[in-house]
Order: structure tokens, then sequence, then C-alpha cells
């Protein structure tokens, strides 16, 4: 993920080249201070009396704004008997409000509450029934009453259906001119986003405040179907995402990272609509909350909209995270998954969270191993000995606010080639500990970031899509300045130092995929 922040970083930094000298006249550095200079006078940022942050970027090349709204809120904020959820929700908070989405709320609220009744009752019907001393007779009891709940929870979808607009504020936004209305959830936030022409931001302001303070959970039944179908797409027919579910298990455990983000197979159809109001009203409140808005505004008027639309959600205590917390290897762990596909095998390491000290040093290794036809294993694997399709570094998996995985993913063209991988991986790594780095290796993926920052086309939307992942993970904006910096700092001894201490067996997890 850090890849993805420093190249949209880029598209901040190519902005200010137009404005400001930003390369010193002795040198060929990119100056950091100048960019900081420049930037500073076109953000503002202000909480807030909820704790909502609000970061707001002035940009005029086009009449146009980008808005991100982000919540420190994902899959790892869920119990593992929830897991699924935070996904889950990010579906239900497109269905509306009381005035958004329902020709009549006062009588689709009737069927709604029936709906719930009868929802509340076939659940608990249905975990009674996975008792295993239930006798076959009691089960059938059981089984029968499900049934019968479940056609009456049918009559009541459809009584409630004719009241249902579906996708309204969807529409709303096509008449205004949207672009790119979408969200998605991962392990650390839930992301909403949109582009609209930049006067329709009461308009954004007001439909994206009532999604969270007046939500209604309409269809509740009929999209916890969609969600286990949209995972047997993506998961249950997908051998490489079976083997990633398996990595996540093998290398977590029961701790925040070890589930997938979209639910467990098994027990994403037990998600329980009281439940997941519950995990609403504790995790999804104003101080997680950060609004990110980039393009031709003004600072005082966009504040002041911000403040009456958005100013009118409570504020809420934090809620705890999940007591589980990561434990660290103690030996090497190893799975296997027989299915029918091309071999592949993941391999990885216990490293800390994105705040700790060696997160940049983590960034160029994992430059230096997989990124460009010139790194180490690319060059090895794929282009010398001809044993890998492909290779592909993810620095942390699979998020960062917690101690995570340094990731290699390998495409074999053989599974018996996989030793040979493996072997390769380690000498390599064992040469790096040795020796580190050779300067023209590390000068060349440092210029390779200037040179990215220098062809970077500019976006409104990368632009507020960064801001707002920064001050959500890392608490404050303003440290995504300070990234080429760390990163020109990085030295071939940090990475020497990176690779013995981290690169060890004993925090090793590798899953085979073995074709079938």
């Amino acid at each position: 993920m850090m890849t993805t922040m420093l190249r949209a970083l880029f598209s901040i930094l190519l902005i200010c080249l137009i404005s400001l000298p930003l390369f010193s006249a002795d040198s060929e550095k990119f100056d950091i201070q100048a960019f900081k200079k420049s930037v500073s006078q076109r953000i503002q940022k202000r909480t807030l009396k909820n704790g909502i942050r609000v970061i707001l970027m002035r940009q005029t090349q086009s009449p146009t704004i980008a808005c991100y709204l982000k919540l420190g809120v994902g899959a790892a904020n869920e119990p593992f008997d929830q897991a699924g959820v935070a996904h889950f929700l990010e579906h239900l908070l497109f269905k509306g409000t009381s005035v958004m989405g329902s020709r009549d709320y006062a009588n689709e609220k009737i069927h709604l509450e029936h709906i719930e009744t009868l929802g509340e009752k076939m659940d608990s019907l249905e975990r009674q029934s996975q008792d295993p001393l239930l006798t076959p007779a009691q089960k059938k009891q059981i089984q029968s009453k499900i049934e019968k709940l479940t056609a009456d929870l049918y009559s009541e979808q459809s009584k409630a259906q004719q009241f249902i607009i579906s996708e309204e504020d969807s529409q709303a936004y096509s008449l205004a001119g949207q672009v790119g209305y979408n969200a998605y959830t991962s392990s650390d936030v839930t992301n909403y986003q949109i582009k609209l022409p930049a006067h329709r931001l009461a308009m954004w302001a007001e439909l994206e405040s009532n999604r969270f303070i007046d939500p209604v959970f309409r269809e509740f039944y009929p999209e916890r179907f969609v969600i286990k179908e949209e995972r047997r797409m993506r998961y249950d027919s997908r051998p490489y995402a079976q083997l990633y579910e398996l990595f996540l298990k093998t290398a977590f455990g029961f701790s925040p990272y070890g589930k997938p983000v979209i639910g467990f197979e098994k027990s994403m159809h037990r998600l329980r609509l009281r439940e997941t109001r519950e995990f609403y009203e504790k995790n999804y409140t104003p101080s997680r909350m950060v609004i990110a808005i980039v393009g031709d505004i003004q600072f005082d008027e966009t504040f002041s909209l911000i403040e009456k639309f958005f100013g009118r959600l409570k504020s809420r205590p934090t809620a705890e995270f999940p007591p589980t917390e990561f434990e660290m290897p103690k030996g090497r762990r190893i799975a296997y998954l027989n299915a029918k596909n091309s071999p592949i095998m993941i391999t990885g390491w216990a490293r800390p969270n994105v705040l700790h000290e060696d997160d940049r040093s983590f960034e160029v290794l994992s430059r230096i191993l997989g990124e460009g036809q010139t790194s180490r294993l690319i060059e090895r694997l794929v282009k010398k000995e001809k044993i890998a399709v492909d290779i592909k570094i993810a620095t942390s998996t699979p998020g960062e606010k917690l101690a995570n995985q340094f990731t290699i993913f390998a495409e074999a063209y053989r599974s018996e080639d996989y030793a040979k991988i493996e072997n390769a991986i380690a000498e390599e790594l064992k040469n790096l500990r040795e020796k580190g780095p050779t300067e023209r290796e590390l000068a060349r993926i440092k210029s390779r970031y200037i040179a990215e920052f220098v062809h970077a086309i500019s976006q409104n939307a990368g632009l507020a899509d960064t801001l707002s992942y920064y001050e959500v993970m890392l608490h404050d904006y303003q440290k995504m300045f300070s990234a080429l910096e760390e990163i020109e700092s990085v030295t071939p001894e940090m990475i020497r130092k990176l690779v013995a201490r981290y690169f060890i067996d004993t925090s090793n997890t590798t899953v085979y995929l073995q074709p079938s």
C-alpha cells in the first residue's frame, strides 16, 4: 500500500513544478522544503467539534472536485464471528436513508420492522441448528420452523420492495455529472469516493452526511445473499484467491489480519442485522472519519458547508480495537492447497507496522527484489533461469495498521521448481544480508521515484485519496511530504541490517498451490 501512496504523492508533487523551482540550484536533488512551502498555501485542515477531520486542497485547473471520505475501520476491526461485516456495511450504506431510496418510508418501515423480527428469529434458529448434540428429530423440527420463517420473510420483502427506489443516490449523482462513484473496504479502512462538478459540493455534503446520520439497512437479507455470491465468484472459483486466504490463515491465525475482507464462506450467511447495526454504531464514529476534498473550491465556504451537514453527526467514544493481537510466528509455517490452476507460491516474513522506523527500508527492499525488469528476482527467475512466469512483491500484507507480512508472490512454470525459486530468493536475501545493495542499485531505485514524480499526471482523485489515507493511517497527512526525503536517506547498511533482522526462517510463512 505504501507504494500506492507514494505514487499518488508523485502526482501531488508534479503540480508544484509549474509554480516553483523545487530543485536546488547547486544540486539535482528534489527540494522537499520548497515543496512543503508551495503546497501549504493550498491545503488547509480543520477538525469539526464531533471529531471529523477535514482536509481541503485548492486546485483550479478544472471546475471539478474529488471528494473522498475514509473511515479508519476495516476487516481488522471485526471479531472473528462477524468476519465480513465491514465489507457488508459498505454495501448496505448504499441502500439509502429514510428520505433517499424510498417512495413512502412510513409504510416501508412497517415491513422493515417485520422483516427484522422474522430475520432475527430465523438466524437464531439457524445457529441453534448447528448444535452437534441435537437429535435428528430436534433438527427436523428446527428446520421446519426455519422454512416457515423464510417463507414469511420473502413475503414481507416483496411487500417492502414496492416502496424501494433502487440506487436513487446513484441516479441523482449521475444526473449531476458524477464520475467514479464507488467505495472499497480493506483490512484497515473503508472508503467512499466520487468526482463531481465543483458547484455540486453542497449536494455531495448533504447526501453523504445523511448516509451516516440516517442509514436504512433495507434489503439486508437479499444483500447478504449478494455478498455470498460475490465470494463464490471472487474466491471460491479462483484458486489464487483461495491460496491468498490460506496464507492469511496460516500467517496470522486468529489475529485481526487472519481473515479475508469479504468474510468466510461458512459464516458470512450468519451475519445478523442486529449485530451488523451494533458494529456500525460502535465503529463508524466521527473520530475515525476523514474527509478530503481536492479541486476548484474556496476554503471558508467549503468548511462552512462541511460543518453544516457533517457537523450533525453526533460524537461518540472511539471503539476499542479487537483484543486479539498478532503473535509473531515462532517457527516456519507451511501449508498446501490442491487445485486446478497454474502453480503459485506465496512466501512472507513478519514485519512491524507502518509507523515503525524500518518502513521505508522495506519499501526500498521491495523494489530491489521485485519491481522492474532490472530487479534481482525478475532478472534472475524470470529472465535468466526462466523458472518463474512473474514475481510480485507486497511490502505489507494484508494491511499496514498492524504488524503484517513482507510478501513475495511467485508464479512458477512448474510446481517442481518451487524449491529452486525458494533457493534463489534465499540466496538473494543472503547476498543482501552480507553485502547490502550496491550504491548504483539504490541510486537507480531513488531515480525511479523521481522519474515517476516528474512524469506522473496529476489527478484530483489521486490527491484526495492520498491525503485522506495518510491522515487515517498515520494521523497526519503532512507525513506524506517527507516520503521522498526518507527514501533518499535509506543506505546499503540499512538494507543489510533489515534483511538480517527480519528475514529469518522462524518468521517465515509459505503456502503452495499444488496443481491437481
